[in-house]
């Protein structure tokens, strides 16, 4: 005879060795009461007995009927599928990339539209030293206002937008030059904005954050101080151009007009002064291809061939053995 104890989880008998244990050595489930083998497993001697329950709400009263409720089913054919267009989480443009991507553009459109204004300006003057003996027809008056008007207009319009753009530029050619070299930026962003933002500052402090990111390239160098005067002689000709017209009478709005279009020459000298900057810096071609690298080396001459001794001929070894 021996007894046994039945797990409430996984049924397993396991035998009473001693004291009754409680856990079941399997599953760890409840081990009932023990149990002689021998004894009919009838509901009082087995030590349990299963009680049917009605379901309880939370508060411990019988809960309502189950009303049945009608069959789960689509009123229509279901239009859903695998090739439904998933409405994609619209993404927010990085402008300061983008403004970046489209410096090189907008020096390019700078550059051309100051390129237009010098002749425009020469052909104004033309139209004023044609007038001063005869009369000038209104077609050609007109034209030469349309030229001139949106040659300067076009080319101030696009220089703000270089510029900001140059400085969307600059700052990122700063992170990646800082990150590949593996130190932080010195400048903050705020600081470099304010440096080129601020007139007068703005003079100076360009030129500075440029050759803090060039890496030994004295042709880098060389273009960003190129640049750097351009830029200041640009901004003293615009004053004295502004200073100039100021003045009264018929010949200084003359001359201003002379000046006005050297200093459109002088805005797109600096203009591609700058986009040559900008390519030199990315490691690009004016044209905006990827530029090739040149390595040069010393070039020796080749080493120089020993001189071997001259053969003796046969007649002289003869000439020597007769003598």
């Amino acid at each position: 005879m021996s007894v046994n104890q039945v797990c409430a989880r996984c049924a397993g008998r396991w035998p009473v060795l001693g004291a009754p244990a409680q856990w079941c050595p399997r599953c760890h489930g409840v081990l009932l009461a023990p149990i002689r083998t021998d004894q009919q497993h009838s509901p009082v001697q087995r030590g349990f007995r299963w009680v049917a329950r009605p379901p309880l709400r939370r508060g411990g009263l019988v809960a309502d009927p189950v009303v049945a409720s009608p069959t789960p089913h689509y009123t229509d054919i279901p239009r859903w599928g695998l090739h439904d267009p998933v409405d994609s989480p619209v993404s927010r443009r990085n402008w300061p990339e983008l403004l970046a991507d489209k410096a090189a553009t907008f020096l390019i459109v700078t550059a051309a539209l100051y390129a237009l204004a010098v002749p425009a300006e020469l052909g104004r003057y033309g139209v004023l030293v044609w007038n001063r003996t005869r009369l000038v027809d209104s077609t050609v008056l007109a034209v030469s206002d349309v030229a001139v008007f949106f040659t300067q207009a076009g080319g101030m319009l696009f220089t703000l937008l270089s510029g900001i753009s140059g400085v969307c530029w600059l700052l990122r050619i700063r992170r990646r030059t800082f990150t590949r070299a593996r130190t932080s930026d010195p400048r903050s962003a705020g600081e470099v904005i304010v440096g080129c933002a601020v007139p007068g500052l703005n003079l100076v402090m360009p030129g500075v954050f440029l050759l803090e990111v060039i890496r030994r390239d004295p042709r880098a160098v060389t273009l960003v101080r190129a640049w750097w005067a351009m830029w200041v002689f640009g901004a003293v000709l615009l004053v004295f151009n502004w200073f100039w017209r100021s003045r009264p009478g018929l010949q200084a709005m003359a001359d201003g007009v002379l000046i006005a279009a050297f200093t459109a020459l002088s805005a797109a000298v600096t203009a591609l002064l700058a986009l040559l900057v900008l390519r030199r810096l990315e490691g690009r071609t004016l044209k905006g291809s990827k530029e090739t690298v040149t390595r040069w080396v010393i070039a020796t001459d080749p080493p120089s061939q020993p001189e071997q001794p001259e053969k003796k001929s046969e007649t002289a070894d003869q000439e020597a053995l007769a003598s």
